[in-house]
């Protein structure tokens, strides 16, 4: 009697832990598709969304997070295919710098004797100066334009897509492609350093449903490209002549002229 007794026990604790751990299995079953299927999806938006390189570093975060998770939840599915999205990703990023590595090859090959405008405080100023003019008569009589100053994130995938300047900056030469009815005034001016290295660039528009839907294409168009590198870019509205300015994605409309200089001041790189 207590042999059955104890037998029976004994087969209830082993059909109890059996079940509890089938249930286990399931369990974690279901949380490693659910992380799978997340991450996918973070993925896609991600590719979708943003290119700027604050989220490089965002998604080293989350990818470590994730690695941690395979090991400490053991999410076999996970950990199975983590070695081919970790190769996925770094492709996806090598292809985001090739124009930041082609620029930074053109640096380091550029000859000695070339000097950099932007590395004075004098050469600054002037810089300065031309812009401040030239936005000053565009702004006076309500013309339309977008002016993108580089920085450190090249800008190569939309000058190359763009009618070639590569001309010395100068108040003349940006009042001219922004003059209503030519060819370019429709684009972006994409300065760098000195020089304006096209006219008539196009921007991927902002998705944002923080900026009014009084804004026109201009305004969308240099939100994107805020949001895709570190670019500074002034924007004048063709209905009301007030300057904008983007940067980081952020749009801050009505900028003064003083309050432009400042900007300018504060987003012109000096080496």
């Amino acid at each position: 009697m207590f042999k059955l007794f104890g037998g029976s026990l004994l087969d209830n604790l082993v059909q109890y832990f059996q079940t509890k751990l089938n249930q286990d299995i399931l369990i974690t079953f279901i949380i490693d598709m659910v992380v799978v299927l997340a991450l996918v999806g973070f993925v896609l938006w991600f590719l979708y969304k943003y290119t700027h390189k604050k989220w490089l570093t965002i998604s080293i975060i989350f990818f470590g997070f994730l690695f941690a998770l395979c090991l400490f939840a053991d999410l076999k599915i996970l950990y199975s295919i983590f070695p081919y999205l970790v190769i996925a990703y770094l492709f996806v990023w090598i292809m985001y710098f090739i124009p930041n590595m082609r620029t930074l090859f053109d640096e380091l090959t550029k000859p000695k004797n070339v000097k950099n405008f932007v590395n004075n405080e004098e050469a600054q100023n002037e810089l300065i100066k031309i812009l401040i003019d030239s936005v000053t008569h565009l702004s006076e009589r309500r013309i339309g334009a977008i002016i993108t100053i580089e920085k450190e994130d090249s800008l190569n995938t939309y000058i190359e897509k763009a009618p070639k300047l590569d001309s010395e900056i100068s108040k003349e030469l940006i009042d001219t492609i922004f003059m209503p009815g030519t060819a370019l005034h429709d684009g972006a001016v994409i300065i760098r350093e000195n020089r304006i290295m096209c006219a008539g660039a196009f921007y991927p528009t902002s998705e944002t449903g923080s900026i009014p839907k009084t804004y026109g294409s201009r305004h969308r168009a240099a939100l994107g490209i805020s949001e895709r590198s570190d670019a500074f870019t002034i924007v004048v509205s063709e209905e009301t002549g007030n300057i904008a300015v983007t940067f980081d994605g952020t749009l801050t409309e009505k900028v003064s002229l003083e309050g432009l200089r400042v900007f300018l001041k504060q987003n012109i790189i000096v080496k």
